[in-house]
């Protein structure tokens, strides 16, 4: 909810510390682990099927989103865009192997 509030909050500035260091999609990263976590927990060939269309409606819109922030900030959303990951931390798991 921090992320979330501080970006509704913000809504001329671009966000790009706290979570958003690590990930630019935070809320459908949680969401798309808690449909996961649903999915393995009470496991149904349907649920197990439709989970990956439900990772394709969100890379579909937060790409739609991404290109609407970088109308509004150009160059640096593109320079945040490179330091940050879409929906895993990858830039916090190569800073641990450093």
């Amino acid at each position: 909810m921090l992320g979330w509030s501080r970006v509704f909050k913000n809504r001329k500035n671009l966000v790009t510390d706290g979570v958003y260091r690590y990930i630019r999609h935070p809320q459908y990263t949680g969401i798309l682990l808690a449909t996961l976590g649903l999915v393995v927990y009470r496991f149904s060939p349907i649920s197990a099927l439709l989970w990956p269309v439900l990772v394709v409606i969100y890379y579909r819109l937060a790409r739609k989103e991404e290109k609407e922030i970088e109308n509004d900030f150009g160059e640096k959303y593109l320079d945040y865009k490179r330091r940050a990951s879409m929906f895993l931390p990858l830039t916090l798991l190569r800073r641990t192997r450093e």
